[in-house]
C-alpha cells in the first residue's frame, strides 16, 4: 500500500517522467462519422411563468460508417432549454459485429439560423469499447443541425482524435 501511495504521489507531483526506452505504444488519428438521428422516444416538460423552459430526455437511432465498418447508433440525451437555447448531455453508443463504442457528449443548443430548427455544438469523449474497440480512447467535437421543429431528424457530425494503444506494431 505504501509503495502504491508513493507511486501515486510521484505520478501527481508534476515531475517529468524519465524517457521511455521503448517507442510509444499508442497512435493517434482523427476520424469522423456522420449520421442522421431519428427520434424514437422522448419525455419533455414545459415550465416557467410563460412556458419558456423545457427539459427532458430523448432517445434517437441512426446508422453510420466509422473506422471502415457499419454501425448502428443510438443517442440518449438530456436537455435543459430556455427559448430553444440551453445545454445538453448524454451518450452515444455505436454497435457493430466487431464490438461497441461508447461516447459521452456535452454541449449547447441554439435556435436555427432561420428560426426553425436547432444547432448543436459540443464535446465528446470515448468512454470505452468492447472486442475490437476495447482499447479505444479519445476526445473530439460533436455538432448537429435540425432543420425542422422538435422531434424532426438531427444531422450529426462527430470528429474524434482517437488513441488506440494496440494499433502500433
Amino acid at each position: 500500500m505504501a509503495v502504491a501511495a508513493l507511486l501515486l504521489l510521484t505520478a501527481c507531483s508534476g515531475q517529468p517522467s524519465p524517457p521511455s526506452a521503448s517507442p510509444s505504444a499508442s497512435t493517434k488519428r482523427t476520424q469522423e462519422f456522420t449520421t442522421t438521428f431519428t427520434l424514437r422516444t422522448r419525455s419533455f416538460y414545459v415550465v416557467g411563468q410563460n412556458n419558456e423552459k423545457t427539459f427532458g430526455w430523448s432517445r434517437y437511432r441512426g446508422r453510420t460508417q466509422f473506422l471502415g465498418e457499419a454501425f448502428r447508433v443510438q443517442m440518449l440525451v438530456a436537455s435543459d432549454f430556455v427559448r430553444s437555447n440551453g445545454t445538453f448531455e448524454g451518450f452515444v453508443n455505436l454497435t457493430s459485429d466487431s464490438g461497441d463504442i461508447g461516447l459521452r457528449i456535452t454541449g449547447v443548443a441554439q435556435p436555427g439560423p432561420q428560426g426553425d430548427g436547432s444547432s448543436y455544438s459540443g464535446e465528446t469523449e470515448v468512454i470505452g469499447g468492447t472486442q475490437t474497440y476495447a482499447t479505444l480512447a479519445g476526445r473530439g467535437r460533436f455538432t448537429g443541425q435540425r432543420t425542422g421543429g422538435t422531434g424532426t431528424p438531427i444531422d450529426v457530425v462527430v470528429t474524434l482524435e482517437l488513441i488506440n494503444p494496440s494499433e502500433e506494431r
